[in-house]
């Protein structure tokens, strides 16, 4: 089903956040990553919401996506928590239910950031708790002691991550996703696509229209995924760790195998709760700054905001307690609980106060403040139909097996192909 015949589907069925659904199931089935062991208070205040029984099931994003695109015409889960990426597939598959009734009820609606990255002809499809811009996360102690600054433009960085390269003892410049398939590569490309352009694709009548021209991408193919390998004579990052994933990514980082990283302001839980970091990884975390993304040709400050959307399944068949589920974990208490519990993110509402866990003890990491306001959001066009190709590309490009600026020309002729079918 296209994604103008799942909106027609919906308003004549007469969901457009209404709908009661109040008889079925008296358990209502959650799917995240998020809501997890990690959260109880959350978890509680989201049990706490109904008078049934609320079950999560914590699972890795991408398992959760194909899961539910298989299996949620069951009903189950009734509300799924996922990554904006997932929006496009599911409003296209018709498999989450409009809210925008709902929504229009709440006191605080007007507080929400990135209630917009939510919407779609006019109506709203998730809500938002949590997000984050993704800026330049960098060792303070390692520039100063080799005296550098962090550049406004890429091209300089790579240029000084090389000098890193060659100076610091087991130590590479920069690091990057590079494992094929890794939703975080595409974002860290989309980072820096954000620099030159204000949206990806845009509506266009029925359709959507590309905005990037050949040249958009081709010029971050090779500053961010071609320039950190083969600039230079000693490369700024680590040829052997390409296919290296995001978790792994983030992990080298506080580890001490990096000095430089684009990603989110996750990395302190990351730094001290996963078992994989070492003994000096909150040092180093503390030892971070967090910025924007330096540019590359032609870009200004501007860069990937990714804003958590939580759902309800239209084929749930308790649809009012699965709202008051969703409700719950996305209400200004529910994120605030949240992000006691789990500081990795800034708040998706302006009634909650984002502020640096004070056992991090690092001052710098509120950067990411300023990189939030700078972010773009993609909107509700299907990834997965158009992903493949850069994922493709991506890879023959790091692998030097393909000019970056003849990669952009083939992804800009793919995606332009496609803009009919997102």
């Amino acid at each position: 089903m296209s994604l103008a015949a799942a909106m027609g589907a919906g308003s004549i069925a007469g969901c457009s956040g209404g709908g009661g659904g109040g008889s079925g199931s008296d358990t209502i089935t959650v799917w995240s990553d998020a809501f997890d062991s990690q959260t109880p208070k959350l978890k509680k205040l989201m049990r706490d919401s109904v008078d049934g029984k609320v079950e999560f099931s914590d699972m890795r994003y991408d398992s959760i996506k194909k899961k539910y695109l298989t299996g949620a015409k069951t009903g189950t889960p009734d509300v799924v928590e996922a990554t904006p990426n997932h929006r496009g597939d599911y409003v296209s598959a018709d498999l989450i239910e409009p809210l925008t009734d709902r929504v229009d009820k709440l006191d605080y609606k007007d507080g929400y950031t990135g209630l917009d990255t939510m919407k779609y002809k006019d109506d709203i499809w998730a809500l938002p708790y949590i997000g984050n811009g993704r800026g330049f996360v960098y060792r303070q102690d390692i520039l100063e002691k080799y005296g550098f600054e962090v550049p406004e433009k890429w091209s300089d960085f790579v240029e000084m991550g090389a000098e890193i390269t060659k100076k610091e003892d087991g130590m590479h410049g920069f690091t990057l996703t590079s494992q094929k398939g890794n939703t975080r590569g595409l974002q860290e490309f989309l980072s820096f696509l954000f620099q030159r352009v204000d949206a990806i694709f845009e509506p266009d009548g029925d359709g959507w229209k590309l905005v990037p021209t050949a040249e958009d991408f081709g010029i971050v193919f090779k500053e961010y995924f071609w320039d950190p390998f083969y600039k230079t004579d000693k490369p700024a990052t680590d040829p052997n760790a390409r296919g290296i994933d995001s978790l792994a990514h983030d992990i080298a980082y506080v580890n001490g195998n990096y000095a430089a990283i684009s990603t989110g302001p996750w990395i302190p839980g990351l730094a001290s709760g996963s078992d994989d970091t070492n003994e000096q990884a909150m040092k180093n975390y503390r030892n971070s700054v967090a910025t924007h993304n330096p540019r590359v040709e032609g870009g200004e400050k501007g860069t990937y905001m990714e804003v958590k959307p939580v759902f309800l399944n239209n084929n749930s068949k308790n649809k009012d307690d699965a709202w008051n589920v969703v409700k719950a974990a996305t209400s200004p208490e529910g994120i605030k609980t949240f992000l006691e519990e789990d500081p990795g993110n800034l708040p998706a509402h302006e009634d909650v106060e984002w502020n640096v866990p004070e056992q991090t003890n690092n001052p710098d990491w509120k950067g990411f403040k300023e990189v939030f306001k700078t972010g773009k959001s993609y909107g509700f066009w299907s990834v997965s139909k158009v992903s493949t190709t850069w994922f493709d590309l991506s890879q023959k490009v790091m692998y030097d097996e393909i000019d970056p600026m003849k990669a952009g020309k083939q992804l800009h002729q793919e995606w332009s192909s496609k803009a009919g079918e997102i």
